[in-house]
């Protein structure tokens, strides 16, 4: 009988998901504010402008798109290769070693090109370091986020470690929400503002680089796991895993899901000072109440999905949010002090983030501790390569979409406009739309039950 995980064990697993917050959201929250900045921001403009690609298509957004087609090849690869690994260490634990530094630093060098002004040479490095950050990521996350069915396999259990996941990552979530403080100081005292955003990312990457090398010799892999290497090629394991209907299902979902989150990150700081005419330094206030009530719900969300079940708490969450992005494109010009509107709209947010931060998860994990007992054969790290894939295909659909639509009706000289800004919010909610749809059809009763059924026959 193998060692069983201590809560101590997955606090520290979870770490990685704190420097998993910092970086994403790095890329989600300011790599389009960064690099197609506003005359109010003060960031130097140092990437080509306009659209380089079938008349609809910035750099950024082409540049993300190749990083995802590099993604499908190396999100399974990383994922088979894991699933097969002998080294003595583990199958996922060696990955997530070497894996770490390289992770954090290509994460930061996104934000630092050599030129302090428009330049081919700024071009190239983003689009290098945004590609090796997706490779990285994969390398590092894709055998992290298969531990988690490994090491615990009761499913109640799961929703608690996957609650501590989620607060590890909207921690780091929320220390990425506070970067306005820092760089407003660092300007203050004399920086400029692309300086001042780089020494501040700087700061934040070395904390997740150390955060993620605690969780990758946290453990000893080989004292916790009993799994059996997969013995399946990669193109017969992807497509197995693509035969389960639930998760299909599931992953289909998401993928809307996704993309309807990523387009909230990408323009959520345009939401703040452009809609809201809030100044960059009180966009912490309102994404901290955010992130902070969001927490308070963490018990709420978890009781309520024990007592209705997952999907239907999802759903919920997922309506909620559509409530939210029709208030933004038409609550817009209502006659209510700014900040108000901001924090009200925060704490309306504040149950679907917290929502979508468990509930997907966990639902994911269900389904691949079902498969393991249908199958016989332990496939959690093609399953996890499947659904990081979805998450960044998803960020990438936005990426690639928001800065055509945030420039609808601009004037000449600017790359958004009040209008284009409102519109996302619109796209957003038939995203999420479309993923209740999808959602409804998950068969999570069927999943359950096995489950349950096989935890019987094992006691």
């Amino acid at each position: 009988m193998k060692k069983q995980l201590s809560n101590t064990k997955i606090i520290l697993l979870c770490l990685s998901d704190f420097a998993k917050g910092i970086f994403t959201g790095m890329i989600a929250n300011y790599l389009i504010y960064f690099f197609l900045p506003t005359a109010e921001s003060g960031i130097t403009v140092v990437i080509s402008q306009g659209y380089v690609a079938l008349g609809v298509l910035t750099l950024i957004g082409v540049v993300k798109a190749i990083g995802h087609i590099i993604d499908a090849f190396t999100d399974p690869l990383i994922a088979h290769w894991s699933d097969r690994c002998t080294n003595r260490n583990g199958r996922r634990i060696p990955f997530m070693r070497w894996a770490s530094i390289p992770y954090g630093l290509s994460a930061l060098l996104i934000f630092c090109p050599p030129v302090d002004h428009i330049h081919w040479i700024n071009n190239i490095w983003v689009s290098v370091f945004i590609w090796l950050y997706f490779i990285f990521y994969t390398a590092y996350m894709i055998p992290h986020g298969a531990l988690f069915p490994e090491l615990i396999t009761n499913h109640k259990k799961r929703l608690w470690a996957y609650s501590i996941s989620s607060l590890c990552f909207v921690s780091g979530s929320a220390l990425v929400y506070m970067t306005p403080i820092p760089v407003n100081m660092f300007k203050e005292s004399g920086m400029s503002a692309l300086s001042a955003y780089q020494l501040t990312f700087g700061i934040m990457t070395v904390i997740g680089v150390i955060l993620l090398l605690v969780s990758a010799f946290c453990i000893n892999e080989k004292e916790y796991t009993e799994s059996k290497i997969a013995s399946i090629k990669l193109f017969p394991a992807v497509k197995a895993a693509f035969q389960n209907r639930e998760f299909r299902m599931l992953t289909a979902g998401q993928l809307l899901e996704y993309t309807s989150m990523a387009f909230f990150q990408a323009t959520i700081m345009y939401y703040i000072t452009i809609l809201l005419g809030l100044p960059e330094a009180q966009a912490p206030i309102i994404l901290g109440l955010s992130i902070a009530c969001s927490v308070l719900l963490y018990p709420l969300t978890i009781r309520i999905s024990k007592r209705v079940g997952k999907k239907q708490a999802l759903i919920f969450a997922l309506f909620i949010f559509i409530i939210s992005y029709l208030i933004i494109f038409f609550g817009a010009d209502w006659p209510i002090p700014p900040l108000a509107k901001g924090l009200m709209l925060s704490v309306l947010v504040s149950f679907p983030f917290a929502a979508l931060n468990i509930l997907p998860h966990a639902m994911m994990a269900d389904v691949i501790q079902y498969d393991t007992i249908v199958t016989g054969t332990n496939k959690e790290g093609i399953f996890s390569a499947a659904k990081s894939f979805i998450t960044k295909l998803g960020q990438s659909i936005a990426i690639m979409i928001v800065p055509s639509i945030i420039s609808i009706g601009s004037l000449e000289g600017s790359s958004v406009s009040r209008f284009g800004i409102k519109m996302t919010a619109v796209v957003s909610a038939v995203f999420c739309a479309l993923s209740i749809i999808v959602f409804y059809y998950y068969d999570e009763k069927k999943i359950v039950n096995r489950i349950e059924n096989e935890k019987s026959i094992i006691t």
